[in-house]
């Protein structure tokens, strides 16, 4: 497939890069602000100690540790939510330095009261640097400036520990015990960052490899009902060329020859299609109509619906803008509908649904979660089949559990919806009767993001 004059492999190639720096700062946000009350008992946390701490020492500087992770706190954030769409590298390191300086905000209080002689403060500081090693376990940092980067900064906190702490009179021997011991914890701390570093890329990977099997297994199906549509187009194709051949007069040639070249263009683009959506590609998130993307899902999805089974649009007038990977969206749409048409062998009705909602508190998902409050932009997908048992409803979000015949699904569509909705902040619903089943996908509109 040649690639259009206008768009250059490096600008292509750049821009995909982009989305990737732009996901990791999304990440970023999510994992430092994202769970709300966590935060709110993070700095509460941070407050109510610095006051005791205050109270029991009498020491003026613990009001500037407070202080201190507060702007620290507030230069990251700024940071982070003014960037742009278009993100770089540079953006993602200075985001990098810019966390490692609230761990050092938050770790060199600790550090002092650890270096004390008094037990309480000693055991007060210990705990709260291994509360920040268990946080930086936590974060999955795969980026090596965060990872070594918390390394560092941990290290050189022991090491001031074991500087500034008074050994007068101990022995020598205690002494270099506590500090190999020190730097053994740090050691174990890098390990586990590593591991955990190689377990989500581990993870990132394999959740690639499940999207392109489940894309190639969609497309699989999508060529049957397209060798039918080529056989239509070289069938006009040669029709036209082979009449060319025996017409005399030229404008009556020039209209065949013109018919020919339409079918080769339908042929070009309904190939255009399926080369893009089945391309192995990272994620590359754009913002778009939900709306356009379901028309331009059903101009692929067409084929896989039997003349039996009778298809319903219906969409608000006005646009439903998110923020997705489009070549994701058509394979959790694909996988939607084909599950749909399988449920109704006998034929049925069809019917896709786009709407604005705004999800309330309880609302409940497929994976047993609860969507946050806020707007969404929903697609619902509903069949008329016989429905799904109560005790599979749950199940069948699991990789590898099919309620269908073997031989006849992988076990992977429902879960890598459920991934994909997950993945742009939304979620997954389903709601089945002895009637049908309605799988709703709930996605954050982008008026609606934070």
């Amino acid at each position: 497939m040649e690639r259009p004059p206008c768009v250059p492999e490096k600008t292509v190639l750049g821009t995909r890069m982009s989305s990737e720096y732009r996901q990791e700062i999304d990440r970023l946000i999510r994992i430092e602000y994202g769970e709300t009350a966590e935060l709110v008992l993070r700095f509460l946390g941070l407050c109510f100690g610095s006051v005791l701490l205050f109270l029991y020492t009498g020491w003026a500087i613990a009001w500037l540790w407070p202080l201190g992770f507060f702007v620290a706190q507030a230069q990251y954030y700024g940071f982070l939510k003014t960037r742009n769409e278009i993100c770089t590298e540079g953006d993602c390191k200075i985001a990098a330095g810019l966390f490692l300086l609230i761990l050092t905000s938050f770790l060199w209080m600790p550090a002092v009261m650890a270096s004390q002689n008094d037990t309480v403060l000693v055991f007060a500081g210990s705990t709260l640097m291994a509360t920040a090693m268990v946080f930086l376990v936590r974060r999955g940092d795969t980026a090596w400036p965060f990872v070594l980067g918390g390394v560092l900064v941990v290290c050189c906190m022991y090491l001031a520990v074991f500087w500034f702490r008074p050994f007068d009179g101990a022995d020598p021997v205690a002494t270099w015990g506590v500090l190999i011991a020190n730097l053994v914890l740090v050691g174990y701390l890098a390990q586990a960052l590593l591991i955990s570093r190689r377990s989500r890329l581990r993870a990132v990977a394999a959740t690639e490899r499940a999207m392109q099997e489940q894309k190639m297994s969609a497309v699989g199906a999508l060529a049957g009902g397209v060798a039918h549509d080529f056989n239509n187009m070289l069938t006009a194709i040669i029709g036209n060329l082979e009449l060319a051949r025996e017409l005399p007069d030229e404008d009556e040639r020039q209209t065949v020859l013109n018919e020919a070249h339409n079918s080769a263009k339908r042929a070009e683009a309904v190939v255009k299609q399926l080369l893009i959506y089945s391309r192995k590609a990272p994620a590359f998130h754009t913002d778009m109509d939900i709306n356009v993307a379901v028309a331009r899902m059903m101009g692929l999805a067409q084929r896989l619906i039997p003349a039996s089974v009778t298809v319903v649009l219906k969409s608000p007038q006005s646009s439903l803008g998110v923020r997705v990977d489009d070549s994701q969206l058509m394979t959790a749409l694909i996988n939607l509908v084909v599950n749909a048409v399988d449920a109704m062998p006998e034929g049925g009705t069809l019917r896709i649904v786009t709407s604005l909602e705004r999800a309330k508190t309880g609302n409940s998902m497929a994976d047993g979660g609860v969507l946050p409050v806020g707007d969404y932009a929903v697609i619902r997908v509903c069949d008329t089949g016989m429905g799904i048992s109560e005790q599979d409803l749950h199940k069948v979000v699991q990789p590898f559990y099919s309620t269908k015949p073997t031989g006849k699904g992988t076990g992977l569509g429902l879960s890598m919806v459920l991934g994909f909705a997950r993945d742009h902040g939304g979620a997954l619903q389903l709601v089945s009767s002895p009637s049908g089943t309605e799988a709703a996908v709930w996605l954050p509109c982008l008026g609606a993001r934070a």
